[in-house]
């Protein structure tokens, strides 16, 4: 069975590759697509015969600089699926996110995700609340979705550095309580809460650090204002190697994630990943994945994540290390390895995946 993914994240999120190694122990071959004008059409061309069409993310085919523009864009992707209908090609879908989460153009993607979704053969995602959510915003029945959970990234990335190196490397002291905003940065993610919040911590010894790349130019120069008198906080921007996480994870006491809106979080994922405890909102699929014995979880409401924060420097570092431990065996049931598996079989039940198209029937001398 061939598939082709699109868009090709791997660069920058390993989800896609673990996957489709996966997939290959199924004796599935995973291709990754294109970008821009024709994205799909010129995908199939390169690799021909593909049984799957796997979308990822929807939104570099859709959003474009304009109203208009979105709305050309979009367009032109449901007609380059249409074609792929006829033709016999399956298309599968797995919804990370409802709709962008800087919701521009909302209203043009969110009727471009209905009528996707009325289009795919199968939906994918990553909870049961995810489940609930897609089909009450998209108006679809439950009958094509399938819930498979989020694949670990333990052995995704290297973990060799200890704790005190860690430390060392970005002059941080021992006896501090480090708290680690990682990910790319995004106003959904709540970072201006967070350094709120953080001003508010009386105890001299608490550290943030805020690590990863801003969505913008302005993002990025609104965090830096606000930081630049405070010498608790440390801003590390820019994209993050794999060979460098480790450092950012393995110096931290806690990661924290103070979401505003979410649906599913790969940030979360990889904090478990590295046994580390987790100050997040209970929303979306967090609270399918994370329990209060490896996470501080608390309500999106005024004070919450202060009140929170101050609850982790009333524990001691022991504790911390536990609720990190704890997270990690919750991280080791989410193997790749039966994640393959539930992800082919519904490649397999999905309509059209086994039938001779009009693709296939093209000559082997064409």
């Amino acid at each position: 069975m061939k598939i082709i993914f699109i868009p090709d994240y791997r660069h920058t999120n390993s989800y896609q590759g673990n996957l489709a190694d996966s997939l290959s122990k199924q004796g599935a071959e995973v291709c990754f697509g294109f970008f821009g004008l024709f994205a799909v059409l010129r995908s199939v061309l390169k690799f021909w015969k593909p049984d799957i069409l796997h979308i990822h993310w929807t939104y570099p085919y859709i959003l474009g600089d304009s109203k208009i523009m979105t709305i050309v864009q979009s367009g032109g992707f449901i007609c380059e699926l249409l074609l792929l209908k006829i033709s016999g090609i399956s298309v599968i879908w797995t919804v990370h996110n409802i709709i962008d989460h800087e919701g521009k153009f909302k209203n043009i993607e969110l009727i471009f995700n209905k009528v996707l979704s009325r289009l795919c053969d199968k939906i994918i995602v990553h909870c049961n609340y995810a489940k609930k959510e897609v089909m009450r915003v998209y108006e679809i029945n439950g009958s094509s979705i399938t819930v498979i959970p989020h694949g670990n990234y333990i052995g995704s990335y290297e973990n060799i550095v200890s704790c005190s190196l860690a430390r060392e490397r970005l002059k941080v002291d021992m006896k501090d309580i480090v708290f680690l905003h990682f990910g790319q940065i995004r106003p959904y993610k709540g970072i201006m809460e967070l350094i709120t919040a953080f001003e508010t911590l009386s105890d001299q010894k608490a550290r943030l650090l805020i690590v990863g790349k801003p969505l913008n130019d302005k993002v990025a120069l609104d965090i830096m204002n606000r930081c630049k008198n405070n010498t608790r906080i440390k801003t590390f921007f820019g994209f993050i190697p794999d060979n460098e996480v480790h450092v950012y994870m393995n110096a931290a006491d806690i990661v924290v994630l103070p979401y505003k809106d979410i649906l599913t979080s790969g940030a979360v994922i990889i904090a478990m990943s590295f046994g580390k405890p987790i100050i997040t909102t209970s929303s979306g699929c967090i609270a399918d994945t994370l329990d209060e014995n490896g996470s501080f979880l608390y309500l999106n409401t005024k004070g919450g994540l202060l009140k929170t924060m101050q609850r982790v420097l009333n524990t001691d570092k022991a504790k911390l290390q536990s609720m990190g431990k704890h997270n990690l065996e919750l991280a080791q049931c989410l193997g790749w390895d039966d994640i393959g598996k539930k992800t082919y079989n519904v490649y397999r039940e999905t309509k059209g995946c086994f039938k001779t198209t009009l693709f296939h029937q093209r000559s082997k001398e064409i």
